[in-house]
């Protein structure tokens, strides 16, 4: 469990610097199931923007990167998924995202 653990770690360290490292900002794009970006992203830094999407494409790896910002308490979030995603419908489309990742 624990080598699963760090592997699952390793993927997302992989994944977020390969999309930092990315100078095609054209392949950055949210899918057309998803609800749209919240105003509060919009307004937010590119980062941000590209986080939020990064996210709703491979939400399953994120899912497997725990949270420890103290929102378990507060909201009950599970994994650092549920810091930009609320609730997803069918297909694994976004219906509702989740702020607490601007702050």
């Amino acid at each position: 469990m624990k080598k699963f653990f760090s592997l699952m770690i390793l993927c997302v360290t992989m994944v977020l610097i390969a999309a930092a490292c990315s100078s095609n900002k054209a392949n950055v794009t949210l899918d057309k199931k998803h609800k749209p970006l919240p105003d509060y992203v919009l307004n937010s830094s590119d980062k941000i923007k590209e986080t939020y999407i990064m996210v709703s494409n491979y939400p399953e790896v994120v899912a497997n990167v725990p949270c420890y910002c103290g929102c378990y308490a507060q909201d009950g979030h599970k994994s650092n998924l549920d810091c930009y995603i609320d609730h997803f419908g069918d297909n694994s489309a976004v219906e509702e995202w989740d702020p607490m990742s601007i702050s």
